[in-house]
């Protein structure tokens, strides 16, 4: 395996090296014949992954390519182990030898993808397909300090890298989705919220000097937004919004099928949108964030004292006194949190259940605001409190439907994640892919 991924990687770092010269057209026009030929390879191999398996005659009439062109490209191919051959495409009516297919050698490598959060790790590993082969999860405290998080980090990497009986050189690349703004290059946290220390940390570096591959990173909900257009509830969907609610409150956003990022790329900081200017104070310097009003930790708070119940009861006229909070004896310990409140309002805890509710409604103010401003056909909601499920999606789209615009509203969809938790770890496995197989524009100018 290696040696398959050998060619594959020596591409990744080429294309990254000359990025700027293969852009445009003339450039590309303007290569040496080696150019060429590496550039003709890289397009084969990514349209049989894609579109596999075919012929090689169906091949070269989809790609434009000469039948030899695409004949020598597949042998080095078989030989390197990116592609393998098997079983026979019908012959046609004319008759004629019938054709072999071409197929994507799905296990030529492995993919590690990380969702780093602010209270978890969860790792993944993939083949090529991206299929996930074996994944863990383990608790997580940025709190502590990047010193000791990375060093936790880096240790339980390599133990489950070797558990998977998985050596680097099998490795095409590791993706790392991680909450907080980054620097444009995607190296540096930028002012994360909750993350003391973390600031201006080049996380890149640091952990490239430990993983001996390729590692691509970015903020975790770009992580999140790119596993869910390619692979769960947003699969298709050209304008989506991805929404992740659990400590923090982080959006990615999905325009024509690509992470938009903004300016500066801290595009999708929904967390900080401020819905109540009297509101309790943020980390961020503002009061009535969101993430202060319906985050897990403002759930949890509001579970726990029956703050929303009460709030419920009094504007229906019921001034009696309102039933104690199921988890308010446990409140003093600290070791409620948002699975508990959850769980709570499934057995029907009245301040679990309501705290859920307006925490629903005020994610569905904010949502009508991003409805109104950017028109997504879906709203994808992942994280720790979208567990809840019903209970929070249903007061979440009432509100939203009816303070958004009709026009902007109509056929706009808010569903949960269809990845079980692995939006984030997925999309970061997708981020590798991406650098190891997408071309540039100028690519499909050999294509009819």
């Amino acid at each position: 395996m290696e040696q398959t991924l050998h060619s594959l990687l020596a591409d990744m770092r080429a294309r990254e090296g000359r990025a700027e010269e293969m852009v445009s057209a003339s450039a590309l026009r303007g290569a040496d014949l080696h150019r060429i030929r590496q550039f003709n390879r890289l397009l084969v191999l990514n349209y049989i992954r894609e579109h596999g398996p075919l012929a090689r005659v169906m091949l070269a009439q989809r790609l434009g390519l000469s039948r030899t062109t695409v004949s020598s490209i597949v042998d080095a191919l078989l030989r390197e182990g990116l592609v393998r051959e098997g079983h026979l495409l019908d012959a046609t009516p004319r008759g004629g030898r019938r054709a072999i297919l071409v197929h994507f050698n799905t296990d030529a490598g492995r993919i590690l993808g990380l969702d780093v959060g602010r209270t978890h790790v969860k790792m993944i590993l993939t083949n090529l397909a991206p299929e996930i082969v074996a994944q863990r999860a383990l608790p997580f405290d940025t709190g502590r300090g990047p010193e000791e998080c990375l060093r936790l980090l880096v240790a339980e990497v390599r133990r489950f890298l070797e558990e998977q009986g998985v050596g680097w050189q099998e490795l095409l690349g590791i993706g790392l989705g991680i909450p907080g703004p980054l620097s444009p290059d995607l190296h540096r946290l930028s002012s994360p919220p909750h993350m003391p220390g973390w600031e201006n940390l080049d996380l890149w570096q640091r952990l490239q000097a430990e993983f001996p591959c390729p590692l691509y990173i970015d903020n975790d909900a770009n992580m999140g937004a790119l596993g869910e257009s390619r692979c769960g509830a947003g699969r298709g969907v050209g304008q989506m919004a991805y929404i992740k609610v659990g400590t923090g409150i982080g959006g990615g956003l999905i325009i024509d099928g690509r992470i938009y990022r903004g300016h500066t790329g801290s595009a999708g900081e929904l967390g900080h949108l401020s819905i109540d200017e009297n509101g309790p104070p943020c980390v961020c310097g503002n009061r009535g964030c969101l993430e202060t009003l319906a985050g897990a930790r403002a759930i949890v708070a509001d579970a726990c004292r029956g703050e929303s119940l009460r709030r419920k009861l009094e504007g229906a006229g019921q001034d009696a006194t309102f039933p104690e909070p199921a988890l308010a004896a446990r409140a003093a310990d600290g070791t409620v949190d948002i699975a508990d409140v959850i769980e709570a309002a499934r057995q029907g805890d009245a301040a679990s259940m309501a705290a859920i509710e307006r925490a629903g409604e005020r994610l569905g103010l904010a949502l009508a605001g991003l409805v109104n401003l950017l028109n997504p056909a879906a709203i994808v909601l992942d994280g720790g409190v979208a567990r809840a499920g019903e209970l929070l999606l249903t007061p979440l789209r009432r509100v939203a439907a009816t303070v958004s615009l009709p026009a902007a509203w109509k056929g706009t969809q808010i569903l949960p994640s269809a990845l079980e938790g692995n939006a984030i770890a997925l999309g970061s496995v997708l981020t590798v892919l991406d650098a190891a197989f997408s071309l540039p524009a100028s690519a499909f100018l050999a294509a009819p």
